[in-house]
Formats: C-alpha cells, sequence, structure tokens
C-alpha cells in the first residue's frame, strides 16, 4: 500500500523537471519514516528535486512499479509476504541501472546483495550518517540529479533548476535572467548569483554576464553565440582562456556520455 508521497516541488511546470524517483519499502513504521525523514534532508543539502514514495509491502511496491520507474530503491530484505530481495530480483530482470540499498537486522545477508548488484547494505538500527552515505553511493550509480536555486522573482520565491538557466546578464542592481521557460529579473547582484550558480555549466566571461556552456552553440570572435540566439560579449584580455575553460568543459562532457 502506497503509505505517503513526499515531492520537493514548486509547482506543475517545475514537477515536470523531476528526473529521478526514490522508492523506500519497509514493513515497519518508524524505520520507514526515519528512512523517509534522513532523505528529506539528503535531499534538502544538496539542493535536489526527488518524489520518494513509501510502501509497507513487497506486494505494494510491485503493483506501483507495474505504473512508474524508481530509479533508487531502499528495500527491507525481510518483510511478510514478499521479501526485499525477491522485489530486487524482479526489477533486476528488467532494470540492471537502479540503485538498490538493502535494510536489515542482521549482517549475514550480504550474498543476496551482492548478486543483485546492491551498491550499500544498511544494518538496524539505523544510522543517519550511513544512510547518507547509501545515498552517496546510490548518487553516484544513477548519476547526479539536477540543482536548483531560489530566488524572488515578482514577489514570489521560486525554484529554478540550474539546467533551465541559458546565460544571465546584470543591470545595475537587477539581474536579467534568461531561462528555457523565458525571461525573468531579480533584485540582486551578479556577484551572488555566481556564487549560487556554482557549477561547472557556467562561466562569468564579462564583468555583466553568466553564461550556461551547454547553450553554447559557438565561440567566434571573442563572442559566445547561444543557442538562443544571443551573442554574449567576452572580456577581451581573457578571450584565449575562455576558450581554453569551454572547450575543456565540452570534451569533459563528451567523455562522460
Amino acid at each position: 500500500m502506497l503509505e505517503i508521497s513526499f515531492v520537493l516541488s514548486f509547482n506543475e511546470r517545475l514537477m515536470e523537471d523531476i528526473k529521478m524517483n526514490i522508492a523506500v519499502c519497509e514493513d515497519e513504521e518508524n524505520i520507514r519514516n526515519f528512512l523517509l525523514g534522513s532523505l528529506k534532508e539528503e535531499l534538502r543539502c544538496r539542493r535536489l528535486y526527488a518524489n520518494v514514495q513509501t510502501y509497507e509491502s513487497g506486494e505494494a511496491l510491485l503493483e506501483a512499479m507495474k505504473h512508474m520507474t524508481f530509479e533508487i530503491y531502499f528495500l527491507d530484505i525481510f518483510m511478510p509476504g514478499v521479501s526485499g530481495v525477491s522485489v530486487a530480483e524482479t526489477l533486476r530482470a528488467k532494470d540492471s541501472d537502479a540503485a538498490i540499498v538493502f535494510t536489515t537486522f542482521s549482517q549475514d545477508y550480504y550474498a543476496a546483495g551482492f548478486a543483485v548488484g546492491a551498491v550499500h547494505y544498511l544494518v538496524k538500527p539505523l544510522k543517519r550518517e550511513d544512510i547518507s552515505e547509501a545515498f552517496k553511493r546510490c548518487l553516484k550509480q544513477v548519476g547526479e540529479m539536477e540543482r536548483y536555486i531560489e530566488l524572488t522573482i515578482d514577489r514570489e520565491n521560486r525554484r529554478i533548476m540550474l539546467p533551465d538557466f541559458i546565460w544571465v546578464e546584470s543591470k545595475d542592481k537587477v539581474c536579467e535572467l534568461h531561462l528555457k521557460s523565458g525571461a525573468f529579473r531579480t533584485y540582486l547582484q551578479l556577484n551572488t548569483l555566481e556564487c549560487m550558480l556554482e557549477d561547472s555549466r557556467f562561466l562569468r566571461c564579462h564583468r555583466s554576464f553568466i553564461i550556461n556552456m551547454d547553450y553554447v552553440s559557438r565561440m567566434e570572435n571573442g563572442r559566445f553565440y547561444m543557442s538562443d540566439g544571443a551573442v554574449i560579449p567576452v572580456r577581451q584580455a581573457e578571450r584565449g582562456r575562455f576558450r581554453i575553460v569551454y572547450e575543456d568543459y565540452m570534451f569533459e562532457k563528451m567523455r562522460r556520455r
């Protein structure tokens, strides 16, 4: 039976940006709630979006798996009826990439975890730091989820996913944000926004501009040509260095594919 759903969201548009579903299957309510609370905290600390669903039985999770896909599973090995191991075996028959974490009172079942490629094994009573380590290993296997930042736009706090940013221009004390969903303004200094956008995809190529290198069509004649048609100037004294930064970023991006 579906116990609870936790979604870090702002509105329906942002809901479409959620990339990760996490399943927690545990028959003991107190442990289930502890796992849920710990995962909420992990998501908040990492500024990640995820849909976390909890289930009190293996049967309930198997039924849910007919209609949705999960990237991360926290499974109790021993449950009445369908066990966590049985759920994992069913999962592995159709999905070899999902990250699985087993929870149990005993350390005698590592072999079962190894057989289905579990990334971690949590022994009860669960500890917050162990769950954090397990979640970190899960992210390493399935790929890091996209981060967001919070900005005030039109007197409303909004969460904006980092991939939504195309480029930003500073005008006085206002930043004009060019996002995939349109252009918006926020009262913020560019230096502050630059710190918030601390990520390898972003480049402060000019005192008034930050670009997302994922949306660069080409660099030519000391300018970045963006996919939305914008032409962004580059500081003349650092054009050579910025070209190297951009080329290195694109090379690393292709290497990861």
